[in-house]
């Protein structure tokens, strides 16, 4: 059975009326595109924020009656479907066929987006406190070593939508200072320090006997030749830079700087987890198998959409053909960034664009804030 804090949290869009002006802690602003700036009246706006609010919750076209006894509208039938007609002149709702009700169209949900975001979700600091406390609750069984995975099931698992997470990646970030420190005859210990980032650490077996005056000479020339350059300069170069070092043990040396720098750079895809993809599934847009499969092999591959991940900074919300992959025109995709010493990660959440946008932001907006700590 689902969890019922998962299910309250997703329940309907706030009704109309302004909530108050107060975020999150390390609330971000938010970047939107694009804007929708055409102007409705009052009573279209009601009328689109409880359509918005049913088919999120429905997941299938909403006629005018259900809206009205759903919504409990102070208007007559006759208004809402006269008010519907002009929203669907306008391109904010369409009518898949003539006996059904209607649905918002993506110019609908970025209205909504674009007007709704900025505001605590329907419930206020409750509604928030009770999305920390399942964040919180979950992350108190997450190792350090795998907390970029865990993240991304647990963004999943609340939202009930696919869960993305980008490590951050050190590339750019300057290696300020290289020691080479002798543990034994034939063993010794490699310390790269980053200029804002962690320090890391390789126990290399060099296979020789290593005098401590020639460790300590080496030191002083991997200094010299790959302190300052960023991560990526190293990663290219560093065959050259360390060659010929005069030492019996260089081929130890050079397979241990590698290995390291090579972890510090790796390509985004091996940064990008995801967790989720029954939630997929299971959402009624997503039924026609032929729809999926493009996006499954997006996310199979993951180069592409590590890519666009890496682009995105803040908090950002791209709806259907908004998202610049052909495989997303079906889905939303709502991002927010964080850095840890310096080297930017992403956590997002994809799904259909029938999504609560405000809830979702909550959600990856406070996972961001967290992250810091977390990976640091």
């Amino acid at each position: 059975m689902a969890n019922p804090l998962i299910l309250n949290w997703l329940g309907t869009i706030p009704r109309r009326g302004r909530a108050p002006q107060v975020r999150s802690p390390g609330c971000r602003p938010f970047r939107m595109r694009p804007v929708v700036r055409e102007v409705l009246s009052d009573r279209e706006e009601q009328v689109l924020a409880a359509l918005v609010r049913a088919h999120v919750d429905l997941g299938a076209p909403v006629g005018s009656a259900s809206l009205l006894e759903r919504e409990r509208l102070d208007v007559s039938p006759a208004t809402v479907r006269k008010t519907l007609v002009s929203l669907e002149d306008k391109g904010f709702v369409h009518q898949p066929h003539t006996s059904a009700g209607r649905m918002p169209t993506n110019k609908a949900y970025r209205f909504y987006a674009t007007h709704a975001l900025g505001n605590e979700p329907v419930g206020g600091s409750r509604e928030l406190g009770s999305l920390r406390y399942q964040i919180e609750a979950r992350l108190q069984q997450v190792s350090a070593d795998e907390i970029h995975g865990q993240l991304a099931e647990i963004i999943g698992g609340v939202s009930m939508q696919l869960g993305l997470v980008l490590a951050p990646r050190f590339e750019q970030v300057r290696i300020d200072h290289l020691e080479l420190v002798r543990l034994a005859e034939s063993r010794m210990l490699l310390v790269v320090s980053l200029e804002t980032g962690p320090v890391r650490s390789l126990v290399i077996e060099v296979g020789t006997t290593a005098d401590p005056r020639e460790v300590a000479g080496v030191s002083v020339r991997l200094n010299e030749r790959l302190a300052g350059l960023t991560v990526w300069e190293v990663r290219a170069t560093v065959r050259e830079r360390i060659r010929e070092l005069g030492t019996g043990f260089e081929p130890a040396l050079l397979r241990a700087v590698v290995e390291e720098i090579e972890t510090m750079a790796a390509p985004s895809k091996d940064l990008l987890h995801v967790a989720g993809a029954r939630n997929i599934c299971v959402q009624p847009e997503f039924r026609d198998a032929s729809d999926v499969a493009d996006l499954f092999d997006l996310v199979e591959h993951r180069e592409a959409l590590a890519g666009l991940l890496l682009d995105r900074q803040g908090v950002v919300v791209t709806i259907g053909d908004e998202n610049e992959l052909h495989e997303l025109h079906l889905c939303s995709l709502v991002t927010a960034s964080y850095q840890v010493h310096g080297a930017i990660g992403v956590i997002g959440v994809m799904g259909p664009t029938r999504m609560p946008y405000d809830r979702v932001v909550a959600l990856v907006n406070y996972a961001a804030s967290r992250a810091p700590d977390l990976v640091a």
